[in-house]
């Protein structure tokens, strides 16, 4: 079974730009790797140079191996329209009913590249926030502890 990764517009734009970013990083350690023999044939299994570019190909590879299968899987959403219920696209603030803290998020794509105030779809506060209306107390596991979250508003 494949699983679908969602995201947001903006967030796939970003997914494709650090692919590529990826590509040409491992293209250019390639070239690296490449004047470094030129440089010192003689001393080949001395060449800390090259062996640090395999080393970093290897590790760059992977994780751009890792993105290409997110990007395989990955379907663009538009934020959610019913402005009620918390979704992916959506901001809402949140009251902390223990400590009256308050804080807005948006949930956010499988992957998100913004900083600030998004969160994944996939993380604990996000999962137990979605489908939540106005006013309603939703409450979930938050690292060792249980937390209940008052939704104040959605937008």
């Amino acid at each position: 079974m494949t699983m679908a990764y969602y995201f947001l517009k903006e967030d796939f734009a970003e997914l494709d730009a650090r692919i590529t970013h990826l590509q040409s990083q491992i293209r250019e350690i390639g070239a690296e790797m490449g004047r470094s023999c030129e440089e010192g044939a003689e001393t080949y299994h001395d060449n800390f140079a090259f062996e640090d570019g395999e080393r970093q190909q290897l590790m760059w590879s992977r994780h751009l191996h890792e993105l290409l299968q997110v990007r395989n899987q990955a379907h663009i959403v538009a934020p959610a329209t019913e402005a009620q219920r918390v979704g992916i696209g959506r901001k809402v603030m949140i009251e902390d009913t223990e400590t009256g803290e308050r804080r807005v998020l948006q949930i956010g794509s499988y992957m998100v590249f913004r900083g600030g105030q998004s969160i994944s779809y996939q993380a604990p506060l996000a999962r137990f926030l979605i489908g939540a209306q106005q006013g309603e107390v939703r409450e979930g596991r938050l690292g060792r502890s249980t937390r209940s979250f008052e939704v104040i508003s959605i937008a």
